[in-house]
């Protein structure tokens, strides 16, 4: 969740020094709410400073379009294990201007995926597309959501990727 918000610091056109400073205070928010377990609205009425830096605005029951519970749920996941788990074939798509993830974390999965069964993970970096397989011309669009629709490219390698695991069956 840090990344994400060091990532959004960033695209807000913030400068260098404003990013390390709101990223102090999103540590401190991310702590309290995610391994303290408080709730976002106590942690934010206790510390007003920290109240510009949640992305909902007022709203202290969703973040990012999700409801707080699936963070909280993610939080309680160990993701490397469970991706250390993977044997099957596995496809690992990262966009150009996906601001959520990294292109490491992708990378990261194909690692795990293919450390249990070599080359079962295939990692493709899909140009001009974002987290979700949407066409963006720029970082500025992909944050704002201002797509252009389905990246073709991304949904023919999803396609093809498909086509090849039904005849390697």
């Amino acid at each position: 969740m840090l990344d994400i918000e060091r990532r959004r610091f960033g695209l807000m056109c913030t400068s260098p020094a404003d990013v390390t400073e709101r990223m102090k205070g999103a540590t401190t928010l991310y702590y309290e709410w995610l391994i303290k377990r408080r709730k976002v609205a106590d942690v934010v009425s206790e510390n007003p400073t920290l109240t510009d830096l949640w992305p909902e605005g007022k709203d202290r029951d969703h973040l990012y379009g999700r409801p707080l519970a699936f963070y909280e749920q993610l939080q309680n996941l160990n993701l490397a294990a469970a991706w250390s788990k993977v044997k099957v074939p596995t496809l690992v798509l990262h966009g150009q201007y996906d601001w959520i993830m990294s292109r490491d974390d992708h990378e990261l999965i194909a690692q795990y995926v293919n450390a249990n069964s070599p080359g079962a993970a295939r990692f493709v970096k899909v140009p001009e597309m974002g987290h979700t397989l949407q066409s963006y011309t720029n970082w500025a669009d992909a944050f704002a959501n201002k797509s252009s629709g389905l990246n073709q490219n991304g949904a023919r390698l999803i396609i093809d990727w498909l086509k090849d695991q039904e005849h390697a069956r």
